[in-house]
């Protein structure tokens, strides 16, 4: 009777195995393609909806978890380096994803061969225009990586996009724009028609 209970669970834990391994996901390398671009939503959008069409790698987290989209976006930008040395990579980000773009481009300035774009950047110092919405009082609350604006890029290229309309990357728009004019999805989400060196802000 033991020996028969052994091999029963000796054969459940196989089986287990064997249907974790078929449905866990499998891992993949990257193309190594010359230019590669990873992009990053805003609150809600985790799946990065938003660049899909337009990205080698959108990113999946969770966008309540601020950490866990700096995490995945350091990891992805490392591997893709690894894998593919010589490859450009880009970074595009959008409102909460523009702010962990920003931030990850904080840490690593020395990163060379890539480029960032930050669409409606919540991090965005001033000039022209408002800061972004990280800049209100009490915003330090939500800690880092979202807390507190800046423009400490080093010698990384950096191109930050913001409508003036777009009370998330300009505090003195008001919310009109955001809650009725469409000014935080009025932008060309599309990380081709950005230069691989552009860098300042585009504000309008």
């Amino acid at each position: 009777m033991r020996r028969a209970t052994a091999l029963f669970a000796a054969l459940l834990l196989a089986l287990l195995f064997s249907v974790t391994f078929a449905t866990s996901p499998q891992a993949r390398a990257d193309v190594c393609n010359g230019d590669w671009a990873i992009g990053i939503g805003g609150l809600g959008d985790n799946s990065s909806s938003v660049f899909s069409a337009f990205v080698d790698q959108p990113v999946g987290y969770n966008s309540a978890d601020p950490m866990s989209g700096l995490n995945e976006v350091n990891r992805l930008f490392w591997s893709h380096r690894d894998q593919c040395p010589g490859d450009h990579i880009r970074l595009i980000g959008h409102s909460e994803g523009a702010g962990l773009v920003h931030a990850w481009v904080t840490a690593h300035q020395d990163a060379d061969n890539a480029n960032a774009i930050l669409l409606a950047d919540p991090k965005r110092a001033a000039g022209p225009g408002g800061p972004g919405l990280s800049a209100t009082p009490g915003s330090g609350i939500v800690g880092y990586p979202l807390a507190g604006v800046d423009d400490w890029f080093g010698g990384f290229p950096v191109l930050s996009v913001c409508n003036s309309d777009d009370q998330i990357c300009d505090t003195n728009a008001g919310w009109w724009g955001y809650l009725f004019a469409g000014a935080h999805s009025r932008y060309d989400f599309n990380v081709w028609d950005y230069g691989d060196w552009d860098s300042g802000v585009w504000y309008r």
